[in-house]
């Protein structure tokens, strides 16, 4: 009880922070972005139990940081650029090491956990690129406010509906929790919020493309929920970390956006926004 009175109490208070963040955009938005990037690069790295060194990991998190803000400025094909370089960075350092096992090892971990947070620039594209050609700029952080809120619902769904009803499980081995029951549940109430979600915002955007995006959203939410729980499932990690008091760590609050957001953009580069 005392658990989820934390959790209800911090989330009153960081939602609203959450909203303006996303709604006031530019600097502000990348700022946050980076900070997410390193802390869960860094919670990666420790649930991971990949040790942290000056070269490459402690050189990744100023890279991470520096590849927000060229997103920020130079859009998607700096993301590129970034993740080639961080590439380099990370397998050539396992050149200096003299156990090849361990350093191979470590090179795959720091690599994944490279990819994976560099995902968090997709916050950062939705938001602030310029190809996606938004009626105004508040639009744009209204499509990221859709897929939290797709997210949330989905999430919420797929808990109360496979609680009671789930009988046939997902993932038995990544999560035991997870059945296709409550799958099925948080597909048709997270793709419902997109529908919903039209009456109060985005309302120039065809209905039928809003539920295409939040069906997309739903499904790669869902997935790239059980990602993460790989990796924890490996390790023996209940949560990536407390940074969040009642709500574990970065990952394990964003895991499902780190893949949710990609889908969206692509949906609203090459569906809604394509004329």
């Amino acid at each position: 009880m005392k658990n989820l009175a934390v959790r209800v109490l911090v989330a009153i208070i960081a939602i609203p922070i959450l909203v303006n963040i996303v709604l006031f955009g530019k600097a502000l938005l990348v700022g946050f972005v980076s900070i997410l990037t390193v802390l869960a690069f860094f919670e990666f790295m420790k649930m991971t139990q990949t040790r942290i060194r000056l070269f490459p990991q402690m050189i990744l998190f100023g890279w991470l940081v520096f590849a927000n803000w060229s997103v920020f400025y130079f859009g998607e094909g700096a993301l590129l650029l970034s993740l080639l370089i961080g590439f380099a960075i990370t397998t050539f350092s396992a050149v200096f090491r003299r156990d090849v096992v361990l350093s191979s090892t470590r090179v795959v971990f720091t690599l994944f956990g490279l990819i994976y947070v560099s995902l968090f620039n997709f916050f950062i594209l939705i938001r602030e690129l310029e190809l996606i050609k938004y009626m105004n700029y508040k639009e744009a952080g209204l499509w990221i406010l859709f897929a939290f809120a797709v997210i949330w619902i989905c999430d919420t769904a797929a808990y109360f509906v496979g609680t009671p009803l789930g009988k046939h499980k997902m993932s038995p081995v990544v999560s035991p929790n997870k059945s296709w029951e409550g799958f099925a549940g948080g597909m048709v109430f997270g793709t419902l919020t997109g529908y919903i979600f039209s009456f109060f915002a985005l309302k120039e955007i065809p209905i039928l493309q809003m539920i295409l995006a939040a069906f997309a959203v739903s499904l790669t939410g869902q997935l790239g929920d059980l990602v993460e729980s790989i990796f924890k499932r490996r390790f023996g990690v209940k949560d990536s970390s407390n940074i969040i008091p009642g709500h574990g760590g970065v990952l394990d609050r964003f895991d499902s956006l780190l893949f949710a957001l990609p889908t969206l953009y692509f949906v609203l580069v090459f569906v809604v926004y394509s004329d």
